[in-house]
């Protein structure tokens, strides 16, 4: 296994992990049988409604008027959050995202944390079939001046001097897809900085690793799993960064 640099002051803001897994057999409300056992680590429960209305033939007249329609209103999903709402999980039918916004204390933590939050809902994913896994990190930096974006970055959008902009850049940004070879699994990258005009400039560098490969649920498996798709991350991550933004985060 690879080791990668340690960050002293890691610029994650939010670190995801999430499943989508075939629900059939499953309704959402199922996992309600472990509402009491969530809510020890996630004692705040919100449900989230979606509402389908028809309004049949009817059509609306400008102005203030009164209609006729049906509605369909029913659950979406489970959001279990912490006190202080940094820590969220989100069941949906056929999907389960574990969010952290915490002040970022590194992957062991993370990976732990996101299993063992997971693993409470192990007697009713047993043997579920994985379509899907994915991390996600937004990653942001400040900088005081940004005159020359290639100290700070490898992979930018560029203009020779003879097409300059014609006014000082407030913000830009720019999405990449890249497959990685000889694998199921790819990542969407998005960066963007944005001028505040407080003399500083915010960097977000948002990188989301997916792997489409079908994986029967079993915690030992996502495990191997999640290291498999941190890898992914990391080459992204620091095969962009110069060494003057690492020296900023330690």
């Amino acid at each position: 296994m690879k080791n990668w640099p340690n960050l002293n002051n890691p610029p994650v803001v939010v670190a995801l992990f999430q499943l989508k897994f075939n629900s059939t057999g499953i309704k959402l409300n199922d996992f309600l049988k472990y509402d009491t056992i969530l809510k020890h680590n996630f004692p705040i429960r919100k449900d989230n409604i979606q509402v389908g209305i028809d309004l049949g033939g009817t059509s609306i007249p400008l102005g203030v008027s009164k209609i006729t329609g049906t509605s369909d209103a029913k659950i979406g999903s489970y959001l279990y959050c912490t006190v202080d709402q940094k820590i969220k999980l989100e069941i949906s039918e056929g999907t389960i995202t574990y969010i952290d916004e915490r002040p970022y204390q590194g992957w062991d933590k993370f990976k732990d944390s996101t299993l063992g939050s997971i693993s409470s809902l192990t007697e009713i994913l047993s043997n579920t079939e994985i379509n899907r896994t994915s991390i996600r990190f937004i990653n942001r930096f400040s900088f005081a001046n940004f005159d020359n974006p290639q100290d700070y970055f490898k992979t930018l959008i560029s203009s020779s001097e003879d097409n300059q902009l014609p006014y000082p850049l407030r913000q830009y940004g720019f999405r990449l897809l890249m497959d990685v070879p000889d694998t199921d699994i790819y990542s969407i990258i998005n960066q963007n900085v944005e001028n505040e005009r407080t003399n500083s400039f915010i960097y977000t560098f948002d990188i989301d690793v997916l792997d489409r490969q079908h994986l029967i649920f079993d915690k030992e498996t996502l495990a191997e799993n999640m290291e498999t798709l941190r890898g992914v991350k990391n080459e992204i991550f620091f095969g962009n960064i110069t060494q003057k933004t690492l020296d900023l985060c330690n």
